[in-house]
């Protein structure tokens, strides 16, 4: 019975309830949007027959005075009907009653129009005070990671920031760096930061502001980013600055393999001690695991109260130096193997056999292919059969694999997430030019020392060369049975950035994202937020709109009711303020959307109201007809591809 009670109650906080609060918050905005056109309804003397919450079969209903008031089935809308309105039958109702839709003077028609636009902006307006006269914690404007290649991995930094860090050169933003302001605008929150990347134009600069700690002060600097489009992911193509979200030093889920003791991590342990160095933020993690590259780390957790001592495997390294940067990992240029970390349902990797942990020995003939080699091969095999060679528990497994194009980005996959082999320093492939290629490393090495210290793994090569960084350097390896040396004059920080280097463990799991302290203000100032997001929301559904139109933003970015639904009850597990704030905001896109001037929605009855007073007339009733027609098909055409796209991005993770 214990057991059943914790799992109900996991279900109604987890699901039951933060959906309810999506249901009500839900209705809420579509009762102040109908409720705005009920009293302009009203004021402009027009009769309003019914007042519905929701569409389809009647639950509850009750009438007063001429109008009956309802709530309907599907919760999903709502709608006035007033006396003389009628989409599909506009000269079927009373044209002569002195209080039908039709005798209205056409400014009062576009003020009934308008009037549920301008009470969503209202309630966005007064939701957004409460939430922050209240406080709302948002995710941090804290960098917590760059994507190589991208413009914040790549940006120069100012002269004064590398002489600061005592560096000749300052590339790249780095975990920890605050975010300021972007274009003169203080930031609040991490997604100010990803919605000016979205929903930028063409060619378009952003100028940060951005604080850094360097040895104990804080100095703070200006860069100016222009965003790139991204790799299709399931959001489609868009444009970032690859500015990863930070995290804290909160376990949120624990590892299941990865340990080297009996000990292992527990939900909400926080990090306070890696390898004996004091750990606050978690730009403080990754400095740590360097140190402790290679072995065995020891952590150090608080766990309700006390502290508790975790002994952790060597952890996973991954970065890139030596001109390489299409490789998960690169050092000196040399890369290792393949190995497969996940395999998506239903794809050529599922159907040829492949399994995580598998490591790919050889592709279309192909030997110890790099993830760059990969991907080639897919594009040369598109739609064509041919053998991948697989290392599984020891054995070795010849299996036919056949990479398909995605029809709609004609890119050729597998259907695999890749990462690398760290248990055996075998070389897979050496870049060009490279430290390693002018070392005459090549294809096929096993690296053993470097200079007087054996190396097993890649976090071992990384341990010994960061100590080695300044020295000359001579790398041991054997090539077809013959050990041979290989030499770097010396090892300077251009050739290969400790810097440039994270460690992971399977161990730790999911770390918690990092949020504000609580954002809370003063009347004023809570009034002065809430008109600026809510100003900020609404434009954002135009510029996304022309930037779907120009082809800087892909479709599979909107989203419908199961898509809004999923956003909303993630939001209610956190709090009933953050679904306020989430509701607030599709208030505020909810008035956009329904002011667009498309048959059906208000703003398409705007213009027929203005297209009539313009003609001196009412619009003939076939063409009507065929208006609204046109209208329904295209907002319900819309709406079940939307919804289709949501189900396979929510459900089946594909998209």
């Amino acid at each position: 019975m214990e057991i059943l009670a914790v799992d109900i109650g996991m279900y109604w906080s987890q699901y039951v309830w933060p959906f309810m609060m999506f249901i009500i918050g839900l209705s809420l905005v579509v009762f102040v949007h109908e409720f705005g056109h009920f009293l302009a309804a009203k004021w402009a003397g027009v009769a309003v027959q019914e007042f519905a919450l929701g569409f389809g079969k009647k639950i509850l209903g009750f009438r007063r005075g001429e109008t009956l008031y309802r709530i309907n089935a599907v919760p999903l809308g709502g709608y006035i009907k007033m006396l003389g309105q009628e989409d599909f039958n506009p000269g079927a109702t009373a044209e002569h009653d002195p209080r039908s839709w039709q005798r209205a003077p056409a400014g009062k028609k576009i003020v009934i129009l308008s009037a549920g636009v301008a009470m969503n902006v209202v309630f966005s307006i007064i939701v957004f005070v409460i939430v922050y006269m209240n406080g709302i914690r948002f995710i941090a404007p804290v960098v917590g990671s760059t994507q190589p290649g991208l413009p914040a991995a790549t940006v120069v930094l100012p002269d004064e920031v590398a002489e600061a860090m005592g560096v000749e050169e300052a590339v790249g933003l780095q975990a920890g760096d605050r975010i300021l302001n972007v274009n003169g605008k203080k930031i609040r929150r991490f997604s100010q930061v990803q919605m000016a990347a979205i929903l930028s134009d063409d060619d378009e600069t952003f100028d940060l502001t951005v604080a850094r700690k360097v040895k104990g002060r804080e100095i703070t600097f200006n860069v100016t980013l222009t965003p790139k489009k991204s790799e299709v992911g399931p959001f489609g193509e868009h444009y970032i600055f690859g500015i990863g979200r930070p995290v804290s030093t909160v376990i949120e889920e624990s590892g299941k393999k990865g340990y080297a003791a009996k000990e292992k991590f527990k939900k909400h342990d926080r990090i306070v001690e890696i390898a004996g160095e004091p750990i606050e933020n978690f730009w403080d993690i990754t400095p740590a695991l360097r140190s402790g590259a290679g072995k065995e780390v020891e952590f150090v957790v608080e766990r309700k109260g006390q502290k508790v001592r975790v002994k952790v495997k060597p952890m996973e390294i991954s970065g890139r130096t030596g001109g390489n940067d299409k490789e998960n990992l690169s050092i000196l240029g040399m890369s290792p193997r393949i190995r497969v970390a996940a395999v998506f349902k239903d794809s050529p990797a599922k159907k040829a056999g492949l399994k995580p942990d598998d490591i790919i020995l050889s592709y279309a003939g192909e030997d110890s292919p790099s993830r760059a080699e990969l991907l080639e091969i897919n594009k040369k095999f598109a739609d064509k059969e041919t053998t991948i060679s697989i290392l599984r528990n020891d054995k070795v497994l010849n299996l036919k694999i056949t990479p398909a194009k995605d029809k709609k980005n004609e890119n050729v996959l597998v259907g695999i997430i890749t990462t690398t082999e760290q248990d055996k320093v075998l070389v897979a492939s050496v870049y060009p030019d490279s430290p390693a290629a002018e070392a005459s490393i090549a294809k096929g090495a096993i690296i053993t020392k470097i200079n007087d210290t054996p190396v097993n793994t890649w976090a071992q090569m990384y341990a010994a060369l960061r100590s080695s960084v300044g020295k000359k350097v001579v790398l041991t390896y054997t090539t077809a049975g013959s050990k041979q040396k290989g030499a770097v004059e010396v090892l300077t920080n251009k050739i290969f950035d400790p810097e440039k280097y994270s460690f992971t463990s399977p161990a730790i799991g999911v770390v918690s994202i990092l949020k504000t302290d609580p954002i809370r203000g003063n009347p004023l100032e809570a009034i002065a937020w809430s008109a600026e997001d809510t100003t900020v929301w609404m434009i954002s559904v135009y510029k996304s709109l022309r930037n779907i139109f120009k082809g800087r933003a892909s479709t599979k970015g909107l989203s419908g009711p199961v898509g809004i639904g999923a956003i909303a009850v993630a939001k209610g597990r956190e709090g009933i303020v953050d679904i306020a704030y989430f509701m607030a905001m599709l208030s505020a896109l909810v008035a956009v959307f329904n002011f667009l001037p498309l048959p059906v929605l208000d703003g398409g009855h705007v213009v027929l109201t203005l297209v009539e007073k313009i003609r001196g007339g009412p619009i003939p009733t076939k063409v009507m007809i065929g208006i609204q027609l046109t209208g329904w098909v295209l907002i319900g055409g819309l709406f079940l591809a939307i919804t289709f796209q949501d189900i396979a991005r929510h459900f089946f993770g594909k998209w």
